[in-house]
């Protein structure tokens, strides 16, 4: 059974990736598109954990800076960028904010009185502020830009193809698919309780329960009719009948890919000495 033959994959795919680019896969035939996805995985792991292990702000500000270049690599604009993931600079702002207020170490850089409330802003607090949202900020960003480059397909293929077993890359392809296919599910749902009259608007402990039960259980019947349909065509293409599978197209990896797999690693274990 090939991946690319599920006729619901192929639908849902196509339908939802322009409606839901946040998490899916942008074809815009860039330079990071052809690069190997193990490869893009190697990079990714070794950014990750550079981004843990490097302490100092201007390390964390270097990592950002790659970061940008390889949106640029990747054929998607700085606004792009902001658009799709302006949350992260909300959600770290706050980051930002709750530590630097709350470590009271260093020096006192700042501080309000008024009446019972006191607020005061520490060196330690600021600097420990600034890691932990810039931390976040690259580890968002970076998973954002290998979703955004690297065709879940080719994913699965080259992972199967290294002894992945084909069940669990087929598992991996089939939740990568399933989350704008339910994010399209919901609008979808939402919009028609909306033409009913129904208020699902507001933060109101009615209005969630209102909308668990005219949003949440109309979706969770759908994903469950959805499971049903990718179980008989699984079923009717004898999937997991033989141990091993063929591909229509192989991922196997050059003598540059190999060297680059090698090199990544060793290219931010650099990083992490210079920026310690």
């Amino acid at each position: 059974m090939d991946l690319h033959d599920n006729a619901t994959y192929k639908g849902s795919s196509s339908g939802t990736q322009g409606s839901y680019p946040g998490l899916t896969y942008v074809d815009n035939h860039s330079r990071l598109d052809r690069i190997h996805p193990l490869v893009k995985l190697v990079l990714l792991f070794s950014f990750s954990v550079t981004v843990f292990a490097v302490f100092s702000i201007p390390g964390q500000g270097f990592l950002f800076g790659l970061l940008l270049v390889s949106y640029a690599l990747a054929g998607l604009s700085g606004t792009f960028f902001l658009r799709k993931l302006r949350f992260i600079f909300v959600f770290g702002f706050f980051i930002f904010l709750v530590q630097a207020l709350a470590v009271k170490e260093g020096v006192l850089l700042w501080h309000l009185s008024w009446g019972p409330v006191y607020l005061s802003l520490w060196s330690e607090g600021l600097q420990g502020g600034l890691k932990m949202m810039m931390r976040f900020i690259n580890i968002v960003g970076s998973s954002y830009l290998f979703v955004a480059t690297t065709d879940p397909n080719k994913l699965a293929y080259a992972l199967m193809q290294v002894g992945l077993p084909y069940r669990f890359g087929f598992a991996l392809i089939t939740a990568l698919r399933f989350i704008p296919v339910f994010h399209l599910e919901l609008e979808q749902v939402r919009n028609a309780q909306m033409a009913k009259g129904i208020e699902l608007e507001g933060l109101s402990p009615r209005n969630l329960l209102r909308a668990v039960r005219y949003l949440f259980v109309p979706l969770v019947i759908s994903a469950l009719s959805r499971v049903d349909n990718l179980t008989i065509s699984m079923e009717g293409r004898a999937f997991g009948l033989y141990p091993v599978r063929t591909y229509m197209s192989s991922q196997t990896l050059s003598t540059k890919d190999k060297l680059a797999i090698l090199v990544t690693p060793l290219f931010f274990l650099f990083l992490y000495f210079i920026f310690p």
